[in-house]
C-alpha cells in the first residue's frame, strides 16, 4: 500500500498535472480538470487521471468507466418498458 494520499490539495494537484495552481485552477473553471470533491479544498488523485486520459485521447471504451459499462450490461427490462416495447410492436404490426 502507497504512502501517499489519493485526495491532494490544489497545489498539489496542480504539481501532479506539471503545471501552475493558477492554471489548475482555470482547468478547474474550463472542465478540463475535475472540480473539488464536494465539501472540501481537495482533488482526487484518480478524478484528475481519467479527466487526463481523456483530454489526451486515451480514455477507456470510448471515455464508459468500469461502472457505466456494468450498468450497461446488467440493465434488466422493467414491467413499463416491456409494456412500452410491446405495445410499440403492435401498433406497428398494425395495418
Amino acid at each position: 500500500m502507497t504512502d501517499e494520499p489519493r485526495l491532494i490539495g490544489r497545489k498539489e494537484a496542480a504539481a501532479y498535472c506539471g503545471i501552475s495552481p493558477t492554471c489548475f485552477s482555470m482547468w478547474v473553471a474550463s472542465h478540463k480538470m475535475p472540480p473539488a470533491i464536494p465539501g472540501t479544498r481537495k482533488w482526487d488523485k484518480r478524478a484528475i487521471d481519467a479527466k487526463l486520459d481523456e483530454i489526451s485521447g486515451l480514455a477507456r471504451d470510448g471515455g464508459e468507466d468500469a461502472f457505466d459499462r456494468w450498468e450497461r450490461e446488467n440493465r434488466k427490462e422493467t414491467d413499463f418498458q416491456r409494456w412500452k416495447r410491446e405495445r410499440d410492436a403492435r401498433r406497428n404490426a398494425k395495418p
